[in-house]
């Protein structure tokens, strides 16, 4: 699973969380999410939510990870986003 297939599957809402991710870390640093890729891409939202959360990304941006996990979980618009 690419960045492509996991867009695929994704609404509006999870789709830009990736493009977020994108911009932020380059495709190149999102593309080395394998695992939540091949989570996302299955829509197993569960999963890609806690790859998320596990990286050092959330690390590095800690409030950014949570707010975006969330949005990837549920699918629906960050409520700060409106």
């Amino acid at each position: 699973p690419n960045i492509r297939a996991a867009m695929a599957v994704c609404n509006e809402p999870r789709q830009a969380i990736l493009i977020s991710m994108a911009y932020q870390i380059g495709a190149d640093g999102l593309s080395k999410f394998t695992n939540t890729l091949k989570y996302v891409a299955t829509q197993n939202w569960h999963a890609a939510q806690a790859g998320m959360l596990a990286s050092k990304w959330r690390s590095d941006t800690p409030n950014r990870a949570h707010r975006h996990a969330i949005q990837m979980l549920n699918g629906n618009w960050y409520p700060d986003y409106k």
